[in-house]
């Protein structure tokens, strides 16, 4: 089970909103996948000390809301289809200080080689 704060970060439209973004997330297993998210309220400060060695934040709260991602595949080395482009999204959050991966765009292809060779 993860942990994340949310961020507050603009999105593709510039409207402010609070994001929960989950960076360090991988899957190790082949398979088809759904993640369960739910939503805590753990600093409201009714009825949350539990004992140090329960966990960083020292309390415990109730759960506001949970939904299912979107299904998703991880694959085998060998049966990897590749790495996608960035998302809009990604790129946005990435420019807003997310540390995240961001796929650089391909190198444009030379359309004809021979119009970039030096002049004998």
């Amino acid at each position: 089970m993860n942990a994340v704060n949310a961020c507050r970060l603009n999105d593709l439209d510039g409207k402010a909103g609070f994001w929960f973004v989950l960076q360090d997330l991988s899957v190790r297993t082949e398979g088809t996948f759904r993640l369960k998210l739910s939503l805590f309220d753990i600093g409201s400060g009714t009825n949350t000390v539990v004992p140090e060695s329960q966990g960083p934040t020292h309390g415990k709260g109730p759960c506001l809301a949970h939904s299912f991602s979107e299904q998703f595949t991880v694959y085998s080395a060998k049966k990897f289809p590749g790495v996608i482009e960035s998302t809009p999204l990604s790129k946005c959050f990435a420019q807003q200080g997310i540390k995240i991966p961001i796929r650089k765009d391909a190198p444009k292809e030379i359309v004809n080689a021979n119009e970039y060779e030096a002049d004998d």
